[in-house]
């Protein structure tokens, strides 16, 4: 009897009943909302094996009942002014990931934050429209690790169908409400099961505990409807203007506040809800007391809510042996891999990986966890397939427009700003560019993108960051001098803005949770722009063309033919553009006759021709600076 036989019998003494039907793949998915599917979409992109597990009966199925007001606060910006893709991409927050530009959430609702049931029809529609492999109606009951390799058994349904995965992917989401241990939290009904008829809540006086987007969310439901509303948290308020956090309060749900500071009965109160703290029941109302104290400090009450936020559900992985499961914790732990820490080959996509990047980048929301997925899936293809991480390569004097260009169009690093940069490597005379790659993974270049190239290298890390102490619980966003376009003042920016690293080694490891870049030579900031242009002319071309130039040792300016062919009769040393656009048989002279002149096989024009396009619609006073004589 085989190993994997063996195994199915000591399955079915575990689970008391007879597998029926076993499924082998290299890679399960295990959720079928907006990270599930992206993941699953670059998997097939890249023909690789894999399985989406989905316990409803079709894909996206969270935003059948949540958020409870039914509308989304992710932006749905139709309208730009802009005909580049990549760009819109940027105020596209709902979209995933394709290479079908009608595959685009925009093309589902007008509204700018849209029903939540388009959410759902939307899913559905991307799942089907590229046929991805989902089983649906399959929840996955338990998780166990195989005993002769480093996979996996997950068992489904009734508990009569078995897979056999090399690699689990967990997208599951935040689904367990964070539960009150008070006394009296019997009493309290949970934000999943507020009722979306707001006549029920007439006359009535509600207690809300969270300050979140889910209190106020459901505040401002109810709010036109009740005697009062009270919310109560530990923390101020923190409002995403403020903190340039989008998980923070967003103005589409703050209303409340307005009644609140206009002094209209409602309010906004900060105490602890522990453990030393009851709610009791009189005459039918509730009321809220401190431990010993029989007076109530707040009531009464008609309704509390708990709108405290969610938790990942980590029953799911009880029967991995090592793996770390603490009580109320809201994201499991992982490296920059998106690998857990305590268990090899599992894995984590969409909301729960925000675990890595709170409060520093997006990655808990779709504009953001879009592109740790595709993230997730290189990584797939690099270390396990040997699947090459995208890339392109130009000339040495191709940076600089191939960095401008990126940094006006670029949408992974634009929403997943510190998290995901772009990596040039300079080889000889040839660039290539790596996009998208996380910077917590560059200790590992060699492993993704170099392969067996030597740990000497010169390499620039491009990203985009805000400026230290501008986003803050209490800051003013709005002060006097909060914008910053002086080239030279660059470093003190507020604003998201582009910052370059200079390597010539392989980058140190990158501590968890960090935004941090460490080990660099140089370091630069290019200055804000109220459009995100960075391809002014004297902020940002002759800035980073200069700074290129310096790290290099190399004249960055640009040259015609015409020109290089008289230098070639005056110079003995070209610069680089001249020696890129002729190529001279005999040794140069001021005295000789150039023999011949022969083109390189890379022409500037073609390279930076789409550059030059893109960039006449942002600034026509580039173009006509462009080339430099």
């Amino acid at each position: 009897m085989g190993v994997a036989g063996l195994t199915e019998i000591l399955l079915t003494l575990f689970f008391g009943v007879l597998f029926s039907q076993t499924t082998a793949t290299q890679y399960c998915i295990i959720g079928a909302g907006p990270g599930g599917l992206q993941v699953a979409y670059y998997l097939a992109q890249m023909n690789l094996d894999y399985i989406v597990l989905e316990r409803n009966s079709g894909a996206g199925s969270f935003f059948e009942h949540l958020p409870r007001r039914r509308t989304l606060i992710s932006i749905n910006k139709r309208n730009t002014g802009e005909s580049n893709t990549e760009f819109n991409m940027r105020h596209d927050w709902n979209s995933l990931l394709s290479d079908d530009p009608d595959m685009s959430f925009t093309k589902y609702s007008y509204e700018l934050f849209p029903h939540a049931d388009k959410m759902v029809q939307y899913l559905r529609d991307y799942a089907a429209h590229f046929n991805l492999r989902i089983h649906y109606d399959t929840p996955v009951n338990a998780i166990l690790r195989r005993s002769n390799s480093s996979g996996f058994y997950l068992v489904t349904g009734d508990n009569r169908s078995i897979y056999y995965c090399d690699n689990v992917i967990a997208s599951i989401g935040l689904s367990i409400l964070n539960k009150i241990l008070s006394e009296g939290h019997e009493f309290i009904e949970g934000y999943d099961a507020v009722t979306h008829e707001r006549e029920k809540y007439e006359g009535k006086k509600v207690l809300i505990l969270g300050k979140g987007n889910s209190g106020f969310e459901t505040a401002d439901m109810i709010y036109g409807y009740t005697d009062y509303v009270h919310m109560l948290s530990r923390e101020r308020i923190k409002l995403s203007w403020a903190t340039h956090y989008v998980g923070d309060l967003r103005g589409i749900n703050n209303n409340l506040l307005d009644t609140y500071q206009l002094k209209s009965l409602d309010a906004v109160i900060e105490a602890e809800v522990d453990q030393e703290v009851k709610f009791k029941k009189k005459h039918g109302q509730y009321y809220m007391y401190e431990e010993g104290d029989e007076t109530p400090f707040l009531g009464p009450y008609d309704k509390i809510i708990n709108c405290l936020g969610f938790n990942y559900d980590s029953s799911l992985f009880r029967n991995l042996s090592g793996y770390e499961m603490k009580e109320s914790q809201k994201y499991p732990s992982m490296d920059w891999g998106y690998q857990s820490l305590s268990v090899p080959n599992l894995y984590y996509a969409g909301t729960i990986t925000h675990g890595l990047d709170k409060r520093l980048s997006s990655g808990g929301f779709i504009h953001g966890f879009r592109y740790t997925a595709r993230a997730l899936s290189r990584i797939f293809g690099a270390l396990n397939h040997g699947i090459r991480w995208p890339r392109s390569q130009f000339p040495v004097d191709g940076i600089v427009p191939s960095i401008l260009r990126r940094l006006n169009e670029m949408n992974g690093p634009y929403q997943m700003f510190y998290i995901l940069v772009d990596v040039y490597i300079r080889e000889g005379d040839t660039v290539y560019l790596y996009t998208d790659v996380p910077h917590g993974m560059l200790h590992r270049i060699h492993e993704l993108i170099l392969k067996d190239r030597t740990d000497k290298l010169e390499m620039v890390i491009v990203r985009l960051e805000y400026g230290e102490g501008f986003s803050k619980v209490g800051g003013d966003p709005f002060r006097h001098g909060r914008s910053q376009l002086d080239p030279v003042l660059a470093h003190t920016c507020n604003f998201i803005h582009p910052v370059l690293y200079y390597y010539t080694s392989i980058p140190p490891p990158v501590p968890l949770r960090s935004k941090l870049l460490i080990g660099f030579k140089k370091k630069i900031h290019l200055a804000e722009d109220l459009h995100t242009d960075f391809g002014t002319l004297q902020n940002h071309f002759y800035t980073l063309k200069n700074f290129i130039g310096s790290i290099w040792n190399t004249n960055m300016d640009f040259y015609s033919s015409s020109t290089c062919q008289i230098l070639t009769l005056l110079q003995t040393e070209l610069p680089y553009a001249c020696r890129r656009h002729i190529r001279v048989r005999d040794k140069l002279t001021r005295t000789n006759i150039v023999s011949e002149v022969q083109p390189e096989r890379w022409s500037f024009e073609e390279l930076s021709g789409s550059f030059f396009n893109f960039m006449n619609t942002k600034n026509s006073s580039l173009l006509s600076n462009f080339c430099q004589p």
